[in-house]
């Protein structure tokens, strides 16, 4: 309905709105599925996209107990096979010193395998959590491009408060949250 001679506005609901922003999706570069956004992405423009079906971890030692418990019960519970034709290679050495940090890594991505490069097992696992990002986990298959990620915190204190005194929480739920603060780094 019109409320003035000459409105412009028109009327929305659930269809035409469904409609309208249809237009706008576009498919999402991989790249841009990491949360947060890294530091630098660099992608050659003959960069070539590939197919894998999983991943296989090399090096994932590296992590030391706890990180690796972390790492395999987050990829079990997204459904991701650790047992995969791309071999994700992890290891622990010097980085540039503009990312140089414990939490910071380097990551290649290429259709013969992705390197993740760390000073710190913390900095690994961001890595492994950037990766598993970018991996289509609806599908069996995951399509990435080449590229070169170098990434490192923004800050140096990261969190998630949960108010539990005035907000109950179940337990499921504080353990979803805690994975999801997992995969977003924090």
């Amino acid at each position: 309905t019109m409320k003035t001679p000459g409105d412009a506005n028109i009327p929305m609901n659930a269809e035409s709105r469904f409609d309208l922003n249809a237009e706008k999706v576009e498919v999402v570069d991989a790249s841009e599925r990491i949360i947060p956004t890294p530091y630098k992405i660099e992608v050659s423009q003959d960069a070539q996209s590939f197919e894998f079906r999983g991943i296989d971890i090399q090096g994932i030692d590296l992590l030391g107990n706890h990180l690796h418990t972390g790492v395999t019960d987050l990829m079990d519970k997204l459904g991701i096979g650790r047992s995969g034709d791309h071999e994700v290679t992890l290891k622990l050495d010097d980085l540039n010193s503009d990312i140089s940090g414990p939490e910071s890594y380097s990551m290649e991505i290429t259709p013969e395998g992705t390197s993740i490069t760390a000073e710190a097992s913390v900095g690994l696992f961001h890595g492994i959590m950037s990766f598993v990002g970018l991996l289509n986990i609806d599908d069996r298959d995951s399509v990435l491009k080449e590229m070169i990620i170098h990434d490192k915190p923004r800050f140096d204190y990261r969190g998630h408060q949960v108010d539990a005194a005035r907000n109950f929480r179940s337990k499921e739920a504080i353990m979803k949250t805690i994975d999801a603060m997992a995969l977003w780094k924090l």
